[in-house]
């Protein structure tokens, strides 16, 4: 493919485009234009990525409709959501006038209550006035998909997508066979995460079983309802803990050290801590409301889904884990060779480069995403089949 100018639209320089940003970079000239500065979750431990060879702006700094102006036939602009950010709505719009190529990638809606339904007639509206003018849409997760798909978009031009994250450069620790079984849950402590099903379900867990539980979950500041709840869930329970955030590096190293990596979410769009479970082979449990289940689904090796997310389905779930002890150090290099040839940054600057290809002369052809390669469920040797 020619070298192309791509411009990425979006609230914030984030961490969950940053390796695939990087990898395009290799092959396009990539600029990137954001809202806001800073990484949006400071609170979190999250820091801003560093982007080199990439042309950062940040949009009240420059002159944006210039910026599309001088767009040349073949260069493509990609907008986060239809009106996720309103800035990023109105350059959405100014570049549909001015007949540039167009994408918008996007995670599914919460559709609960009368927010859902203005949001329901919201789409099928915005599919009357923009589903002839994108090019593509890249759908996080399954529920993205069913959701343009209800509102009236074209089918062909709906493509599967998905947040990755860093590569893990770190060497992988050799586990203390000596402790528990060691869960984490590396997300706030919300209702929408799960955090109150994952701690009543992992505090009704026979004592038989040993296991322990990390949750870097609090914030700093104030406790919130649903944090003094889940102090009174664990109360009197050393095996559990919850426990402040810490920096995104040192988050990743407890989890490469965990044998299980939790997310319970009742809605999550994608859930970027399953990227970086896998990539550091530790095998994850999600829930079905949890866009990342897709790379779940059918394989085994790589954990386990339950679903509704419900705190029954949810203990049973760690039981069967706990009980099958920790993952040997083959399925863990398993995991991570999966995670390397499948949710990479390269691997989706490919997938991405093929969708391109896809919707040239608004051709509309089927992509299959990366994740979607059969996988071996078999834990011997390292053979993965799907490369």
């Amino acid at each position: 493919m020619e070298r192309l100018r791509i411009v990425f639209w979006q609230n914030i320089n984030s961490m969950h485009q940053s390796a695939f940003l990087k990898a395009l970079a290799q092959q396009h000239d990539v600029t990137l234009v954001t809202t806001r500065k800073g990484s949006g979750r400071e609170e979190m431990g999250w820091y801003e990525p560093e982007l080199p060879g990439i042309t950062l702006h940040y949009i009240a700094d420059i002159d944006w409709k210039a910026l599309i102006r001088r767009s040349a036939p073949e260069d493509v602009h990609v907008f986060a959501g239809l009106h996720a950010f309103a800035p990023i709505h109105r350059a959405l719009v100014y570049a549909m006038r001015q007949n540039v190529r167009l994408g918008v990638y996007a995670e599914p809606l919460v559709m609960t209550g009368l927010a859902g339904v203005v949001k329901q007639w919201r789409g099928r509206i915005d599919a009357m006035m923009f589903a002839d003018r994108l090019d593509f849409i890249l759908c996080i997760g399954r529920e993205c998909r069913r959701q343009f798909l209800g509102w009236g978009f074209y089918e062909e031009k709906l493509h599967d997508w998905a947040y990755v994250t860093e590569a893990f450069e770190q060497n992988f620790p050799s586990v203390d066979r000596s402790r528990p079984f060691r869960i984490i849950f590396p997300a706030s402590c919300s209702l929408r995460k799960g955090a109150d099903l994952l701690l009543d379900a992992a505090a009704s867990i026979p004592a038989d079983l040993p296991f322990e539980l990390i949750c870097y979950s609090v914030p700093p500041g104030t406790p919130d309802a649903c944090l003094r709840r889940a102090r009174q869930l664990i109360e009197g329970l050393p095996h559990i803990g919850l426990v402040p955030f810490i920096d995104n590096a040192s988050v990743r190293s407890a989890i490469a050290n965990a044998d299980l990596m939790v997310l319970p979410s009742r809605f999550d769009g994608w859930g970027a801590v399953v990227n970086e479970a896998l990539g550091a082979g530790t095998p994850v449990l999600v829930s079905d409301r949890c866009g990342a289940s897709i790379l779940i689904q059918h394989r085994p090796l790589l954990g386990e889904i339950f679903g509704p997310p419900g705190v029954d389905a949810l203990r049973d779930a760690l039981i069967r884990a706990i009980k099958e002890g920790s993952p040997s150090a083959q399925r863990r290099e398993a995991i991570r060779a999966w995670s390397h040839h499948h949710i990479s940054g390269t691997s989706l600057a490919t997938h991405f480069n093929n969708i391109l290809r896809a919707t040239v002369g608004g051709a509309g052809k089927r992509t299959t995403a990366p994740w979607v390669a059969c996988l071996s469920n078999s834990f011997s040797g390292s053979t993965i089949e799907g490369h």
